[in-house]
């Protein structure tokens, strides 16, 4: 490739590249736009994945998107901010098209791995059947997956993974039929992988994310609550992660809601119980995955507004961002570090859910 024809500077290519690599996708998509060579050499997967690992490393390469639903259901729409500075995010936000030709009724987030979100979609007022889009909020790009055997909305959970040996990505559905659906992207087509172990569905009323991925196998919370079932990506093998003793028997609970979810490489399991007067988190970590019983907890916080709590992302020094619901405010962000202010001030009152992704060149497109 001639890279220094096009840019009319003699510079090595590999030099080139590095530089290129590091840039925001912003500023690289104002090169792709001004010849064919240019959206040929930014799309090679070589330079996607430079571009990525580059991005992941980086803390301003990290971004939240929001999505506010109009109460009257009539539109969704989302906005992104930057997460390099907590205290300044307010000033950022960017509104963002939203990835289908109208804009849904209603939205579910399902997760977001590799800077794609899958999302799964409602075009009416009423309830229908979901359709799933894969979604680049970076580049724009998305398209609409294959619709599967499970037709009800409310049916199952989903999670997107990447798998090495086979270079592909796929997306798992678990529901409460007795065999889960493997889509892989490069097929395009869906397929049964067999019955499941009893109990190994996800808690239904009181799981609060999706499956999250981690060391090449989906991972999510068994009926018993006693471990975390995970799911093998390539081998397709279920294994159980046994949690600690009574790490959710609580008496005197309304209500508990629990999750699992992927935070600093580590496997990180939380629950938000409700009490008569307060709301009462937890947040436990696996550093070593693998090991027998080495949950940690890092914190529990007590809150007599703040409830629904879910962890987003964790910074470099180990504060944890969390997306919350407030009895005041609606949804809000919030640091496990400072409970007194509330993030993102000026964001819309109808803000009901989002997410944080890294900033990626990956096109949904040419992974189908």
């Amino acid at each position: 490739m001639d890279v220094d024809g096009a840019m009319g500077i003699h510079l090595p290519q590999d030099i080139i590249t590095e530089i290129f690599s590091r840039l925001p996708v912003r500023s690289i998509f104002q090169f792709k736009c001004l010849s064919k060579f240019w959206m040929t050499f930014i799309s090679e997967p070589y330079f996607v994945m430079k571009h990525f690992n580059h991005a992941r490393r980086n803390q301003n390469s990290q971004k939240n998107c929001l999505v506010n639903q109009n109460l009257s259901f009539q539109y969704c729409s989302s906005l992104t901010t930057y997460l390099s500075s907590v205290q300044l995010v307010d000033d950022v936000q960017q509104e963002l098209d939203w990835p289908s030709s109208d804009k849904p009724r209603s939205c579910k987030i399902y997760c977001c791995y590799n800077g794609l979100a899958l999302l799964g979609i409602n075009e009416y007022k009423y309830l229908g059947d979901i359709k799933l889009l894969l979604w680049n909020p970076s580049t724009r790009e998305s398209i609409i997956l294959p619709q599967t055997g499970f037709s009800v909305a409310l049916d199952f959970t989903c999670g997107l993974g990447y798998d090495s040996t086979s270079d592909d990505y796929k997306i798992l559905k678990v529901g409460h039929q007795s065999c889960s659906e493997l889509l892989s992207l490069k097929s395009g087509s869906w397929r049964e992988i067999g019955k499941h172990p009893s109990g190994i569905y996800p808690v239904r009323s009181s799981t609060m994310d999706s499956l999250a991925f981690l060391h090449g196998a989906f991972h999510w919370l068994g009926l018993s609550l006693e471990y975390v079932v995970s799911l093998d990506i390539s081998k397709e093998v279920y294994t159980e992660i046994p949690l600690p003793d009574g790490m959710f028997m609580v008496s005197d609970v309304g209500h508990i809601q629990h999750g699992v979810s992927v935070l600093g490489g580590m496997l990180c399991v939380h629950s938000t119980q409700s009490h008569p007067w307060n709301y009462n988190f937890k947040f436990w970590v696996l550093k070593d995955y693998g090991v027998k019983e080495p949950w940690n907890q890092l914190f529990n916080i007590r809150s007599t507004y703040l409830y629904a709590i879910v962890p987003e992302y964790m910074f470099s020094d180990g504060v944890v961002l969390l997306r919350c619901r407030h009895l005041g405010h609606g949804c809000v962000f919030q640091t496990s570090k400072e409970l007194s202010g509330l993030w993102l001030r000026s964001a819309p009152e109808d803000m009901n859910d989002g997410f944080v992704y890294t900033e990626s060149l990956i096109s949904p497109k040419l992974l189908a």
